[in-house]
């Protein structure tokens, strides 16, 4: 008997396997959020932001000599035995976050939401992925979607030295320092135990060379 070959269709389309439609999905999510250009240049760039973008993705794996620290703020996790990546959010700001005003307040308070909006919908696509993700959310120091604890992890923490920013004492306060914007930014983080050539992650970060 003769072997039937088997009818190709063009018509129908290619099937998205879930970590692609995850990707995609977060990229309209985010571009919803952000300015579209600000997303492209973020999910296309490879050789690291320049000084006029305005989003920037980094991540990287927790430096072993913190995972002590973040059992703590992670209490239902096992830190120390698990694969533990870190994922930096940072936001341009039109105002220097250095000082104090109306308009300083008003903009952390849209960045904000627009930081618990965007790790909201990473965390949820990593999860959906079959990953553990929780993100700090900035207002507190605390995990946004894990069980309260004492322990937090406000901007102004020394710890963020390890990420790649600076953190400035100005004195009178603390300020986190982006290394090409300064003082001119908006901080947040992810953790979560996917690794970081996830597709889902490797989509949304710039590489720093």
């Amino acid at each position: 008997m003769r072997a039937v070959e088997p009818i190709l269709d063009t018509n129908i389309p290619s099937r998205i396997v879930p970590s692609e439609r995850h990707v995609s999905v977060l990229t309209e999510f985010l571009t919803n959020i952000y300015d579209s250009n600000d997303v492209a240049s973020a999910l296309e760039a490879v050789e690291g932001p320049r000084a006029q973008d305005t989003l920037e993705f980094i991540i990287q794996p927790c430096p072993q000599l913190l995972r002590q620290d973040f059992q703590s703020l992670f209490p239902d996790r096992s830190a120390l035995q698990e694969l533990l990546t870190v994922i930096t959010l940072s936001q341009k700001t039109t105002n220097d976050m250095s000082g104090w005003s109306e308009a300083i307040e008003e903009e952390r308070e849209d960045l904000l939401e627009h930081f618990v909006s965007g790790a909201t919908e990473i965390c949820e696509s990593l999860q959906e992925a079959g990953y553990w993700a929780d993100f700090i959310d900035p207002s507190s120091g605390r995990p946004y979607l894990g069980p309260y604890t004492n322990a937090t992890l406000f901007e102004t923490d020394e710890r963020y030295r390890h990420f790649g920013f600076d953190i400035q004492d100005l004195g009178c306060c603390k300020v986190i320092s982006h290394h090409l914007w300064g003082t001119h930014a908006y901080v947040g983080s992810l953790f979560t135990n996917a690794p970081p050539d996830h597709p889902i992650l490797a989509s949304l970060v710039i590489r720093q060379q």
